[in-house]
C-alpha cells in the first residue's frame, strides 16, 4: 500500500524537492503552505507522515505541532520538523510535544530519506538507493575547463575526508593537504595555492583564525571568494559565523561527488573570469542585466551552474558599489529543471535581501506562468523585452 506524506512549508520550492525525492518510492505527496492549511489537510487525508516547517506565516511550526499533538485524531501521525533552528533547548521542547525527529536545513536527498525511512519503510537497510525510477536525475555538473591547472589547499584532520576530496576532484587540480594547525599555518604562510578548502571544526586550532590569516596575508588571490568552508550541515553557528566573515562558498558534510562537482564548477568559472575579465552581469548605465538563456541554448548549463555562487557574488559586488537596479532575462525552459529553479529562487531571495530592485523579462508565456508559482517572483514586475524593462527603470 502506498504511503502519503504531507509537507507543510511556505516554500513551494522545498515542497517540490520533497515530492521529487519521494516519487521514486511511490509516495503520494500533499502540500500546504502554512499551519492552518496543514491542519485542515491532515484532518482530510490522514497522512502517514507530516514534514513540518518551523518558520512559517499565519501559523508557525511550533503552534502547528501543538495543535497536531492535542487533537486525538491527529496525535498518532508522526511529525518530522524541517528547520534551521537546531538549538538544543528548542529541539528538546519540540520533542516533549511529541516531535518524532527533525531535519536541519539545508538537507540532502540522502538525509531526507534516511530520516523518513524508519517511519515509512521505503527501503531496506540504512544506505539510500541511488536516484533511479520515475524521477530523472539532474544532469551531472561538469567542472568548467581551466585555463591552467590550479592548486587547492585542503585543511582537514580527517583522512577519509581528504581521500574523498582527492578522488572526487580528480586531475583538474593539484591538491595539497594539511592535517593539523601547525601544518595549516605553515601552508598558508608559504602560499602557492589558488583555493582553500577549510574544515570549520579543527581540533587544535580555530579555523576562523586560519581564515583571517589567509585573507589578510596579502598574497595574490587571497580573498573570501577563494575559500570553500566545509562545515557539518547541522553546524548552523559555524555556518552563520563563516557567512558573517565573508565566506560565500560551502561544501557541507557529508558531501557526495555531485556536491564537489558543483563547487569545482564554480571555481572553474571564477578562475577563468579572473583571467579573462568575463562577467555574467552586463551593464546599461546604472542597471545590471543577467541573461538566463533558454534550455536549448549552449550557455544554459554554464549560467545554471553559476547561479548559486558566481552570479550571487557578482550581485554582492553590485550592491557594494551602490547599484540597486537589476534586470533578469529568462529564456524559455530555463526554469523547467527543479534544481536550477531552486537555485534561481534562492538568488531572487538573496537579491531582495540586498534591497535590489528587480525587473524580470520573459517573452514565453509558459515562463511567465512559472514565475507566478513562487512567492519570491510572483509579485515582481515582468516585461516582455529588456528595452521595456530598462524604460521602466529609468
Amino acid at each position: 500500500m502506498s504511503k502519503t506524506v504531507l509537507t507543510i512549508d511556505d516554500s513551494k520550492m522545498l515542497r517540490l524537492i520533497v515530492a521529487k525525492h519521494m516519487a521514486p518510492f511511490g509516495v503520494k505527496t500533499l502540500e500546504a503552505e502554512n499551519g492552518e492549511q496543514g491542519l485542515n489537510q491532515a484532518r482530510e487525508s490522514a497522512p502517514d507522515l507530516i514534514l513540518l516547517d518551523y518558520n512559517m506565516p499565519v501559523m508557525d511550526g511550533y503552534h502547528t505541532l501543538v495543535e497536531l499533538k492535542t487533537d486525538p485524531a491527529l496525535k498518532p501521525i508522526p511529525v518530522v520538523m524541517l528547520t534551521t533552528e537546531t538549538v538544543k533547548e528548542t529541539v528538546i521542547r519540540l520533542m516533549k510535544l511529541g516531535l518524532r525527529d527533525y531535519i536541519a536545513k539545508p538537507f540532502t536527498r540522502e538525509v531526507l530519506l534516511q530520516k523518513v525511512n524508519p517511519i515509512l519503510g521505503l527501503f531496506d537497510g540504512y544506505d539510500v538507493p541511488p536516484e533511479t525510477g520515475t524521477v530523472t536525475p539532474a544532469p551531472a555538473v561538469n567542472p568548467a575547463p581551466f585555463l591552467r591547472k590550479p592548486t587547492i589547499l585542503v585543511i582537514d584532520d580527517r583522512r577519509n575526508i581528504v581521500m574523498m576530496l582527492k578522488e572526487y576532484i580528480g586531475d583538474e587540480f593539484q591538491v595539497r593537504t594539511a592535517d593539523c594547525g601547525k601544518a595549516a599555518q605553515a601552508a598558508i604562510a608559504s602560499g602557492g595555492f589558488d583555493f582553500l578548502f577549510l574544515d570549520l571544526s579543527l581540533p587544535d586550532i580555530s579555523a576562523f583564525s586560519l581564515y583571517e590569516s589567509y585573507v589578510k596575508s596579502g598574497k595574490t588571490g587571497a580573498s573570501p571568494n577563494s575559500v570553500v568552508a566545509m562545515p557539518l550541515r547541522t553546524a548552523q553557528t559555524d555556518i552563520d559565523r563563516a557567512r558573517a566573515q565573508g565566506i560565500k562558498l560551502f561544501l557541507y558534510k557529508p558531501f557526495n561527488r555531485e556536491d564537489v562537482a558543483e563547487v569545482l564548477n564554480y571555481l572553474g568559472h571564477e578562475q577563468n573570469r579572473k583571467s579573462n575579465g568575463n562577467s555574467f552581469l552586463t551593464s546599461s548605465g546604472d542597471v545590471r542585466i543577467l541573461s538566463c538563456p533558454a534550455e536549448k541554448n549552449a550557455r544554459f548549463r554554464v549560467v545554471a551552474g553559476a547561479l548559486a555562487h558566481e552570479i550571487s557574488n557578482e550581485i554582492d559586488d553590485m550592491a557594494e558599489e551602490g547599484l540597486t537596479k537589476l534586470i533578469i532575462e529568462i529564456g524559455e525552459g530555463f526554469l523547467s529543471d527543479t534544481n536550477v529553479t531552486r537555485k534561481f529562487i534562492d538568488l531572487m531571495d538573496h537579491a531582495c535581501q540586498l534591497s535590489i530592485s528587480i525587473r524580470l523579462v520573459a517573452e514565453s508565456q509558459q515562463t511567465r506562468e512559472r514565475l507566478k508559482e513562487f512567492a519570491e517572483t510572483a509579485s515582481l514586475p515582468t516585461e516582455l523585452t529588456v528595452k521595456c524593462a530598462l524604460s521602466s527603470m529609468s
